[in-house]
């Protein structure tokens, strides 16, 4: 049930079907290598959350892409808002989401740029007095002894990530008439190990991502086909279908809320 279709009356149905659950699929507009478009991470945030409502039924809020990108400024085409803003805003998001009769909402997550920003995006809750609960949750962290077997198939051992094999596989299967595997520069792929020694040492930049990958690139995708990312994508929505139906179980993070905010 995405957000958008529904009517005003049929809004008060979706609510329940939904169990007052809703999915905020979030991605960033930002370069994918040459051969991926802009929207990479909202298209398959996306279809994810499109598809798994179709097992597990959930509202799926409009995909959102106010992420964290300020590393892939330099980049055309890429929409990098301030911190400050994105903070506000995803918060302002959420707030009408339940203002609108959800109680629970899954943050789900297609930009690995988004890993710091979410958790602590959700980590302010406690001083809020919110009375709904925020999830977080990156479709990358699926099973590897689901994925793995996928990647040896393909030949794609080895350093895999922004562009690389898993997102273009994906990008084919789900929009084929979007990837241009010509433009595929593998010059460009591999990390030029700058701060190497620093990030040996669990020393952080905001730097570090751009020292490695000024291309906004990482991993070989060449190997990529739309018959991989159909098994991907099965994969994926395994998993996130059944963190939804855990969720609309979850009787255990309400009830602290409720807690928490009687003792501040």
């Amino acid at each position: 049930m995405e957000w958008g279709t529904l009517t005003a009356k049929t809004f008060a149905e979706a609510l329940k079907k939904s169990d007052r659950v809703c999915v905020l699929p979030i991605g960033v507009m930002e370069k994918h290598g040459g051969h991926l478009p802009l929207a990479t991470d909202v298209i398959i945030a996306r279809e994810v959350a499109k598809r798994v409502a179709e097992i597990s039924p959930v509202v799926v809020f409009p995909c959102y892409y106010w992420g964290q990108i300020a590393e892939a400024r330099h980049t055309k085409g890429t929409i990098a808002a301030s911190h400050r803003l994105i903070m506000d805003a995803l918060l302002e998001m959420c707030d009408e989401i339940h203002r609108n009769g959800f109680t629970k909402i899954l943050i789900l997550n297609a930009h690995g740029g988004n890993l710091s920003f979410l958790p602590f995006f959700a980590q302010q809750f406690p001083r809020l007095n919110r009375d709904y609960a925020v999830y977080v949750h990156f479709w990358h962290h699926i099973d590897e002894a689901k994925i793995d077997p996928i990647r040896e198939r393909a030949g794609a051992l080895g350093e895999d990530g922004h562009g690389g094999f898993l997102e273009t596989a994906l990008i084919m299967h789900l929009r084929p008439d979007l990837v241009h595997m010509e433009e595929v520069n593998v010059d460009e792929c591999f990390s030029l190990e700058r701060l190497r020694e620093l990030q040996g040492l669990n020393v952080f930049t905001g730097f570090d991502w751009y020292s490695m990958y000024p291309h906004h690139f990482a991993g070989d995708p060449r190997t990529a086909t739309a018959e991989f990312g159909a098994e991907l994508f099965k994969a994926i929505i395994e998993n996130v279908a059944r963190i939804i139906d855990l969720i609309k179980a979850d009787k255990v993070t309400p009830a602290l809320i409720d807690e928490y905010n009687k003792c501040t």
